[in-house]
């Protein structure tokens, strides 16, 4: 059971209210503990054995945003004093050694074909197939070194081979002519490419170039795959990977557990936005925050640029968390994009299953307030 679905257990305490919040005073020692107003009510409702779910869902159903930092702080400081007394949250904390979840290491640095300890739940291509189909193709792959500058996969081929970045760094170049071609993504570890083809049987639509030294898994397509898995799900499949190769590239998401990640990909829905096109303007309200797949974007305020976002940027956060549902810039596509949208509904149920990722989300998006007001 994740620990922001379990009821608190907590030690006999009595709240006072104050004209600051209020008074935290544990019997068993008598120690008294000044707590402001959020602190205050996120405790009251939490004495009555609610999960950390449960009071997001309780404050939003009165139409009451949670501020992610403050409940963060308040579970802190109630382990520190040990009045949590659930075993799973001590050991949970504990295992983030005060760090944020960005400190744990990737699952990728753990594979080695050659003493047999791939795992492959752990990449996102074969969480997403039967166990019994991702341990056959397993048996097919190869490992191979490919020196930087090779260009590995050529635009409107027809071979069906599928690639995973074990380590190093490969692009993805759009052929725009004989001559010109357009970067549109950047490949790293635990990177995949190479799924239209090996999926759906179509050319290939982009050159894959490696940047540095870069070895890579190869997965060789079979025929029979083809008949194992129907063309809908090859399609989801595709999608699928595309979010989570942006997920995996940004420095925000990149670590996060894997779980994690695919709730971010299913709760949201795909969408592709021509070159120039505006998302949202600034000043308009806002009720979803996006996630950028491919492509990149200008960000804008009072018609002057201040960013240009990568793939794996996340955006629009602020006006779910911090803003009062506003926009707080326009954000304009400079290329063709392809972004996972999220709705502020799905957005809240991601953040309240995962406490640490919606408290750094939440200091992302002041982060930015702050920002914008040092601009102002």
């Amino acid at each position: 059971m994740r620990i922001e679905s379990e009821p608190l257990k907590l030690q006999n305490f009595q709240l006072t209210p104050d004209a600051k919040g209020g008074v935290l005073t544990l019997q068993n020692s008598r120690k008294s503990f000044t707590l402001n107003p959020l602190q205050y009510s996120y405790l009251d409702v939490l004495k009555n054995g609610t999960s950390i779910e449960g009071l997001v869902q309780f404050y939003l159903g009165q139409g009451w945003l949670v501020s992610f930092r403050e409940l963060y702080n308040l579970i802190q400081f109630l382990l520190k004093e040990a009045v949590i007394q659930n075993p799973s949250f001590h050991e949970y904390f504990a295992a983030q050694g005060s760090q944020d979840y960005s400190a744990s290491p990737s699952p990728f640095q753990t594979v080695d074909l050659k003493e047999g300890t791939l795992n492959p739940r752990v990449l996102p291509f074969f969480r997403s197939l039967d166990p019994q189909l991702s341990h056959y193709l397993l048996q097919k792959a190869q490992r191979i070194q490919v020196p930087a500058n090779t260009r590995v996969v050529r635009t409107g081929t027809r071979d069906r081979d599928l690639y995973i970045i074990l380590s190093g760094e490969a692009a993805v170049y759009r052929v725009l002519s004989d001559t010109q071609r357009q970067r549109v993504a950047i490949l790293k570890d635990g990177s995949l490419f190479g799924e239209r083809a090996f999926l759906l049987n179509q050319p290939r639509s982009a050159d894959i170039i490696t940047q540095t030294n870069c070895e890579l898994l190869k997965i060789s397509h079979l025929s029979e795959f083809d008949q194992l898995i129907k063309t809908e799900k090859a399609q989801s499949l595709q999608h699928r990977f595309w979010v989570q190769q942006a997920l995996m590239s940004s420095q925000f998401f990149k670590d996060l557990p894997s779980n994690t990640l695919d709730m971010l990909t299913f709760r949201g829905r795909l969408v592709q936005a021509p070159a120039h096109h505006v998302l949202f303007y600034e000043g308009q309200p806002g009720n979803t925050c996006y996630i950028l797949v491919q492509g990149n974007l200008v960000v804008s305020q009072q018609g002057r640029n201040i960013n240009v976002m990568p793939q794996g940027s996340c955006f629009g956060e602020i006006s779910l968390l911090v803003s009062g549902g506003v926009r707080t810039a326009t954000v304009t596509t400079q290329q063709d994009s392809v972004l996972l949208e999220i709705h502020q509904n799905d957005f809240y149920q991601i953040l309240t299953q995962n406490l640490i990722l919606a408290k750094e989300i939440e200091e992302l998006a002041n982060q930015r307030i702050g920002a914008d007001r040092k601009r102002s």
